[in-house]
C-alpha cells in the first residue's frame, strides 16, 4: 500500500491543468481506494465536455434525443445543425432518411416463392415456429445470435456420444476437456459450476449406455443423416395427407425436411421389459421378429420433456421416424421400427440417473398429421407476415425469450 500510494502522488503531481481518473467497479473489480482522498467532482454543469460522447455514433444519439426532448427551440436547431453536418459526413443514423418509421417498408414480398423454389423446415425450428411466428423469424434472419454457453455444454456432451458410442466413460471426459476451454464464461466461479454439470451429464450418459448395453442393445448409427421433401401445394390442413418424396432437384411446392439423429438402436426381441421392471421408464419395444429399432434424441436442457405424454407430437422425433419409415437411415429396417426416444440427462428418477420419453410408433393418423404440421410450416415461414403469440409467449417474463423484446420493450423514441 505505501508503494501504491507513492505512485499515486507521483501521477496526482504531474497534472498541469486537469487531473482525468477514471476506475472500474463491477463483480471483478473495485475502485482504488485513494478514490477517498480525492476531493469531491464539481457539478457535470461547469465541464459539459465530459459528458462528451466518445464515438460518432453517441454524439448523433446525443442529438437525436434532443431534437425530441429539448424544450428550447435554440438547443434543438444547435442540434438539427450538428447532425446536418454529420449527416454530410456520411455517419450512420444522422440523416431522417435513416431514421426507424420514416422510411417504408423495403418490400411486402413473403420470404420465399414456394411456387420456384421448396421451404428448408428444420424438425427442431419447427416447433417454434408453431410456439411464436415473429420469434421464429427475428431468429431466423440473425436477429438472436447470442448463444449461451449452456447451449455450448450440450454440443460437447452430443459430441462426446457420437464420437465414443459405446460410452467409455474416460474417452467422453477426455473430449470434454479437450472443448472446454471454448467456452467463454462470465465469471471463473461460473465457469468452474458449468464444469462440474457437464461432468454429471456425461456420467449420466455413460449410464444409459451401459444400460442400453445389457439390454442387449447396440448402436447402428450415430449423428445418422437424412432428407426428405413433403408436398406443400395448397391447403392440407384436414385435406389430402402431403405426399413424402425424395428430394430432387426441383423442389418447388415442397418442404425439404433435413437433419441428423443422434443416435439410432438395435434391441433383440423382448428388450426393454428388465429395465421397464426395474423402474428405468423404457418402453417394452416391440418391432419385427428379428428385433426392434429405436431412434433417440439426446437432450441436455433444463426445460426438455420428460413424460411421455410429453412428446406424443414432439416435431423431431415424428421426423426421425419417418427416415426411418421411408428407409433412410442404413441398416434399419422400416418394419422394425418401435418408436422413438428423448433421453434426459439433465434430470433423474428415484431409480435412474436420466428420464426417457418415449414417443409410439407413428400410425398412420400421426404420421398424417406430422405431414400436415411439415406442410402448413413451410407455407407459414415462407409468408411475408408473422404473428407474435404476446399472451402465450412474448409476454412470458419467465422464458426469457430475447427475439421477442424486438416488440415488447418499447423504443427509446416512444
Amino acid at each position: 500500500m505505501h508503494d501504491e500510494l507513492r505512485l499515486f502522488v507521483r501521477a496526482v503531481s504531474r497534472a498541469r491543468d486537469r487531473l482525468f481518473i477514471t476506475a472500474v467497479d463491477d463483480d471483478d473489480l473495485t475502485p482504488s481506494p485513494f478514490f477517498g482522498f480525492l476531493p469531491a467532482p464539481e457539478p457535470p454543469g461547469r465541464h459539459a465536455s465530459a459528458e462528451h460522447p466518445l464515438t460518432l455514433r453517441g454524439l448523433v444519439a446525443r442529438h437525436r434525443r434532443t431534437l425530441t426532448s429539448a424544450h428550447a427551440e435554440s438547443t434543438r436547431a444547435d442540434a438539427a445543425e450538428q447532425l446536418a453536418v454529420l449527416a454530410r459526413e456520411g455517419v450512420p443514423g444522422a440523416a431522417p432518411a435513416e431514421w426507424y418509421g420514416v422510411v417504408p417498408a423495403s418490400t411486402d414480398a413473403p420470404l420465399r416463392d414456394l411456387a420456384v423454389a421448396g421451404a428448408r423446415v428444420s424438425p427442431s425450428k419447427m416447433e417454434s415456429y408453431e410456439e411464436c411466428g415473429l420469434n421464429w423469424v427475428v431468429s431466423a434472419l440473425g436477429g438472436d445470435t447470442v448463444m449461451p454457453p449452456t447451449a455450448g455444454i450440450g454440443t460437447i456432451v452430443h459430441e462426446a456420444m457420437e464420437r465414443v458410442p459405446d460410452g467409455d466413460l474416460e474417452r467422453m471426459r477426455a473430449i470434454v476437456a479437450e472443448h472446454w476451454p471454448e467456452l467463454d464464461f462470465e465469471t471463473e466461479w461460473i465457469g468452474r459450476k458449468e464444469r462440474r454439470r457437464a461432468d454429471v451429464l456425461v456420467d449420466r450418459l455413460h449410464t444409459y449406455i451401459g444400460d442400453v448395453r445389457r439390454e442387449g442393445g447396440r448402436v447402428i448409427g450415430s449423428e445418422s443423416e437424412f432428407r426428405f421433401a413433403v408436398d406443400v401445394a395448397g391447403e392440407t390442413a384436414g385435406g389430402d395427407v402431403p405426399t413424402v418424396r425424395p428430394v430432387g432437384e426441383d423442389r418447388a411446392n415442397q418442404a425439404v425436411i433435413h437433419g441428423y439423429i443422434d443416435r439410432v438402436e438395435a434391441y433383440p426381441p423382448g428388450a426393454g421389459e428388465h429395465a421397464h421392471a426395474r423402474g428405468r421408464g423404457w418402453e417394452r419395444m416391440s418391432g419385427g421378429p428379428e428385433g426392434s429399432t429405436v431412434v433417440v434424441d439426446l437432450k441436455t436442457g433444463k426445460n426438455d420433456p420428460e413424460s411421455d405424454s410429453g412428446v406424443l407430437e414432439h416435431a423431431q422425433l415424428s421426423a426421425y421416424q419417418i427416415a426411418v419409415q421411408q428407409g433412410l437411415i442404413e441398416g434399419a429396417s422400416p418394419a422394425s421400427l418401435a418408436g422413438a426416444r428423448l433421453v434426459v440427462v439433465s434430470k433423474t428418477l428415484a431409480k435412474s440417473d436420466y428420464r426417457i420419453a418415449h414417443q409410439h410408433t407413428l400410425d398412420d393418423e400421426s404420421r398424417s398429421a406430422f405431414l400436415r404440421r411439415v406442410s402448413d410450416a413451410a407455407r407459414g415461414m415462407s409468408a411475408s407476415s408473422f404473428t407474435a403469440q404476446v399472451e402465450s409467449h412474448c409476454a412470458d417474463t419467465q422464458r426469457r425469450v430475447h427475439p421477442c423484446r424486438i416488440h415488447t420493450v418499447p423504443a427509446v423514441s416512444s
